[in-house]
């Protein structure tokens, strides 16, 4: 090796961030000792250290490169055994039902039912946890950025759904070592929870504070910038601060303010990450509990409740009388799960083929599909 290389933190750009396979769930950024990765715009900016030429931390702690090795080994570890084919494309679970929050002040504040919410609140007062890595807003322009909640207020000033990149993992080396917290939740989308289980599987040295983790459901994210420039396009500069939720359906993206946008799904589609394009998790499988949206009633979540930690989390929750609790459509959840494993099978293929070689109308005839979805996929290739 010569002088002056970085042959981990230089596997870590090629292997992963160059070829665009980077899912910004920030471990790479905790798993550094010394604190050299920084977080940017692009995934990653770095000075050469000499600390960095005998060492492969970044390296280790990305999920991407380990994918196809893992796949089932993960699920082993955290659920205790391999689903059974009647469990696919859920994941293993114990419960699915929607519950709704019975507190106000989440209730006001929330993006569906308040259950997550209402989870970490119940765990801050038993002093479960002494902190939360959620998905905060950075300047209050609706840009998500991580953030380490230390109690209810912190919660509910980072309830609802933002849109956008937000690599929560790259605060836990933060969380443990500069806010001396040692018994964390992990709130975060499908690419979150792999990469912490895949650094819980590789006993990383701050993986023992992680204590629970409630995984959002993630048909795909959109990126931020698009969005806000669409939305201030539309009501004006400066508009999006004033903007109280999104929401998003089958047909567009709605907008609520002083009045409704509603943005066609066809123009949102466009803001869509390539790392989502390529994902098959819908329900976050690996999570300890689940909370979604579909499959619920107008104000409830969607809870599908999987580890023996998570069962004795959310049963204390339904105990203290903290949840209303009704049948969730398990069907409706599953078509959308099914439909997100069929695009990200579709979406490797497409990508797989262009890098043979083939163009996009050859592509489509391989294929059977319409040409303009190959050209859609393609954007992002």
């Amino acid at each position: 090796m010569k002088r002056g290389e970085m042959p981990g933190y230089e596997r870590l750009r090629s292997e992963v961030v160059d070829r665009k396979l980077c899912t910004f769930c920030g471990a790479c950024v905790s798993a550094c000792l010394l604190r050299h990765l920084e977080w940017a715009d692009e995934p990653l900016r770095r000075e050469k250290k000499a600390a960095c030429e005998e060492c492969s931390l970044c390296y280790d702690a990305c999920y991407v490169p380990k994918l196809q090795e893992e796949e089932g080994l993960l699920e082993e570890e955290v659920l205790g055994r391999k689903r059974r084919m009647e469990e696919e494309p859920l994941g293993i679970f114990s419960r699915i039902l929607a519950a709704k929050s019975k507190d106000e002040r989440i209730l006001e504040n929330a993006q569906d039912g308040g259950v997550v919410s209402t989870i970490l609140k119940h765990l801050f007062e038993q002093k479960s946890i002494d902190g939360a890595i959620v998905a905060g807003m950075r300047e209050g322009f609706w840009e998500p950025f991580p953030r380490v909640a230390k109690n209810f207020d912190d919660v509910i000033a980072s309830a609802r759904t933002k849109f956008g990149i937000s690599p929560n993992l790259m605060l836990v080396r933060d969380a443990v070592l500069e806010e001396y917290l040692d018994s964390i939740c992990i709130v975060g989308l499908p690419c979150h929870t792999r990469a912490l289980r895949h650094m819980q599987h590789t006993k990383f040295e701050l993986a023992p504070a992680i204590s629970l983790t409630i995984g959002l459901f993630c048909r795909e994210n959109y990126e931020y910038l698009p969005l806000r420039n669409y939305v201030e396009g539309v009501l004006g500069e400066g508009s999006i601060a004033e903007v109280r939720k999104f929401s998003v359906t089958e047909d567009a993206m709605l907008v609520f303010s002083d009045k409704t946008l509603s943005i066609p799904i066809t123009e949102v589609k466009k803001w869509v990450p390539r790392h989502c394009l390529l994902c098959s998790d819908y329900t976050n499988e690996l999570a300890d509990i689940s909370v979604g949206c579909d499959g619920s009633p107008d104000g409830f979540s969607t809870v599908i409740v999987r580890t023996e930690r998570g069962k004795s989390v959310f049963a204390a929750i339904e105990a203290k009388g903290l949840v209303e609790t009704k049948p969730a459509d398990i069907a409706a959840i599953r078509e959308i799960a099914e439909r997100k494993r069929r695009k990200a099978v579709q979406t490797k293929k497409i990508y797989d083929l262009r890098s043979a070689g083939l163009s996009a109308e050859e592509i489509a005839t391989r294929l059977g599909i319409e040409l303009e979805t190959v050209l859609h996929r393609l954007e992002k290739y």
